[in-house]
């Protein structure tokens, strides 16, 4: 006989999701909710849970180990003072990476560990992450900029490639004497530590002139998703792509930009011989 969950059981399995997400799960078919006979309350295969349940243990431990380190630091409030590190992610940060893009975006737009680790393998240059300087766990922020070709960005930006759908196939390595064009899939800082994302948008730049001449990143691509992304497209200065999509936007890292970051970035360029593209008033 089937064994079955209340909703409530099955929800503190997972690691106490919440009702919304539990319903996500339940919606796409991933657990499948059956009513005995004689009865009006729904119930929840438990192989289904137990199945989901393993496959978020890694993510959900380290969400539960982040809660844990920033109430006892009381860091839930703003404090620009926390010791703040940057680093590109190592094979043994994906769990944890994992656990933050499962509290910010929720575990149904979490693209799995086993996709993760192939584009992880293919380019570790892709996934720069903020973390606490005393316990690389506590991830606070992440920006995933993807080396790919134009066209494969572009079917992106159209909706005619799902994220979760790019292969390793899909990914440019960084190779001396070429020039990329990169896809920032997610940008994002907890709110307690938003003081700290210039830290971890300056280090992102800083790669990326510290490699010229040898590797030239010269465009990036982005879809603004959410309130974050747009804030941070509006704050580099991206321009609208409307002719793939009203949420597409592309930023030239050649081009005379108002932006602080930008500007920082073209004088560190210009000192490696680099021409900046200056409109003529």
């Amino acid at each position: 006989m089937t064994e079955l969950l209340t909703s409530s059981e099955a929800r503190t399995l997972l690691g106490n999701m919440s009702p919304s997400t539990f319903k996500n799960l339940v919606d796409s078919g991933k657990i499948r909710k059956v009513t005995p006979p004689g009865k009006s309350q729904g119930k929840y295969i438990q192989e289904d849970v137990i199945k989901i349940a393993a496959e978020l243990k890694p993510f959900i431990d380290a969400d539960h180990h982040s809660r844990q380190l920033r109430r006892q630091a009381g860091s839930y409030k703003e404090n620009p003072s926390h010791p703040a590190a940057t680093d590109w992610t190592k094979a043994s940060d994906l769990p944890y990476l994992l656990a933050f893009d499962y509290e910010m975006y929720g575990v149904e737009n979490t693209v799995d560990i086993s996709i993760t680790h192939k584009w992880w393998e293919k380019n570790p240059y892709m996934a720069r992450l903020l973390f606490n300087a005393n316990d690389r766990k506590d991830i606070w922020g992440a920006i995933t900029i993807m080396p790919m070709k134009e066209e494969t960005i572009f079917r992106i930006l159209r909706d005619e490639l799902k994220e979760r759908d790019i292969t390793a196939d899909d990914i440019l390595t960084y190779q001396p004497g070429n020039e990329y064009i990169g896809y920032v899939a997610s940008a994002t800082v907890k709110k307690e530590y938003a003081t700290h994302f210039r830290e971890l948008l300056r280090s992102v730049f800083t790669f990326a002139c510290d490699q010229y001449p040898d590797i030239k990143i010269t465009k990036l691509y982005a879809y603004a998703s959410s309130p974050e992304g747009w804030n941070l497209i509006k704050r580099l200065f991206f321009s609208p792509r409307k002719d793939l999509d009203r949420n597409a936007f592309e930023l030239d890292l050649f081009e005379r930009n108002p932006s602080s970051y930008l500007k920082s970035f073209h004088e560190c360029l210009k000192h490696k011989g680099a021409d900046i593209f200056e409109p003529e008033w």
